[in-house]
């Protein structure tokens, strides 16, 4: 198992001296190789729960494991990589040494990690763009050299916050084929969070559906559709139907009637 969250909770003092509650008894278990997507409303702590696997908060009370240690101790190890909405790209490096950096972080020697960058870059579909900087790329190519910058070190788990969120449609759906692609050649574990139903049926193994504040797990969808996916998984009947469950567990977690 590389993540194990037992009865996670999460709250925030407030200015006036209360607090929020953010997250309630979250249990979650992840296997190697899945990939999971977080949905929810708006608010409901899907990106709370994600910074808490990625140890840049720490929660009220929980047990939180990633690759069979702390979630603090996993960062240290650099055991994840994480990818944001938007691509935190360092204006000033070239996209090259935008990848290269947590190598030269490591220590990695200068051929090492000049062969793994240009690995990455061609894994990513941006090979021939290793002297352009992030301002000359589109916003879809600099998340595709984030994506490669956090796959440097070969994480066991990689952490992504809605990183398709600011593109348009066509863009998004490109982006997830190749993200779609990467999963499957280099087997990283991917927790996703998204606010978008055809996204997450497309990429996931399990689509986890949040609760309002506070947010619970309050359904578990498996994802059967075949591997490999492309154009035609949005043609099939299954994908149609899951993509019916999961709107209709969105809409009893906002409090809709289906």
């Amino acid at each position: 198992m590389i993540v194990s969250l037992s009865n996670v909770n999460m709250r925030f003092a407030t200015s006036g001296g209360g607090e929020t509650i953010a997250l309630k008894n979250i249990n979650l278990a992840i296997e190697p190789g899945e990939f999971i997507s977080l949905i929810g409303p708006s608010g409901c702590g899907k990106s709370t729960l994600l910074r808490l696997v990625g140890d840049l908060i720490t929660a009220t009370s929980c047990d939180v494991l990633v690759n069979g240690k702390s979630a603090r101790q996993a960062r240290i190890d650099q055991d994840y990589g994480i990818v944001f909405q938007a691509p935190v790209l360092f204006e000033w490096r070239t996209i090259l040494n935008n990848v290269i950096l947590p190598l030269e972080l490591r220590g990695v020697g200068k051929e090492q990690r000049l062969r793994r960058a240009h690995e990455l870059l061609a894994l990513v579909e941006l090979n021939g763009f290793e002297q352009h900087y992030p301002w000359q790329l589109s916003g879809g190519m600099q998340q595709r050299a984030a994506i490669a910058r956090a796959l440097a070190e070969q994480p066991k788990l990689l952490l992504m916050d809605e990183p398709f969120g600011a593109l348009d449609e066509m863009t998004r759906e490109r982006m997830n084929a190749e993200l779609h692609k990467i999963w499957l050649e280099t087997k990283t574990t991917v927790i996703f969070v998204t606010h978008s139903i055809s996204e997450a049926v497309f990429l996931s193994t399990r689509v986890l559906v949040m609760s309002a504040r506070p947010g619970e797990i309050i359904q578990e969808i498996p994802i059967d559709l075949t591997l490999p996916r492309g154009i035609h998984t949005r043609e099939e009947a299954q994908y149609f139907h899951l993509e019916t469950e999961v709107r209709e567990w969105l809409r009893k977690a906002k409090g809709y009637e289906v």
